[in-house]
């Protein structure tokens, strides 16, 4: 198997480095932006968990967001634990990403012995 060199053109290579200092000055924010992203994911809660599935549906978050029928950047601050959402969104989240909603509830018992 060989590798397939692709070549930039002149402009493109200037066009990226032209935006690298812009890209270099966003990266502190894109990773505390994933930063809060992971710690709302580790939540031990229900939308802890649909945000596990998010993270792992492989699907784009405009395409989620779209069959969802919310705004991406609302579905971003969600994920990050900066916004709550009603639960009617949060079903349509599930449904988008093929989620299961189902749960079952532990008797007391099941609870304090487990």
């Amino acid at each position: 198997m060989s590798a397939t060199a692709k070549t930039i053109s002149p402009e493109k290579l200037a066009d990226i480095r032209a935006s690298w200092p812009n890209l270099e000055a966003e990266l502190p924010e894109q990773q505390e932006r994933l930063s809060r992203m992971n710690e709302a994911a580790a939540e031990s809660s229900l939308t802890g968990r649909l945000r596990q599935a998010v993270h792992h549906s492989g699907q784009q978050v405009p395409q989620i967001a779209t069959a969802a029928g919310i705004a991406p950047e609302v579905l971003c601050d969600w994920l990050e634990g900066l916004r709550t959402l009603r639960s009617d969104v949060l079903d349509r989240i599930a449904q988008a990403i093929g989620a299961s909603t189902y749960f079952s509830v532990l008797s007391k018992s099941a609870k304090t012995s487990g």
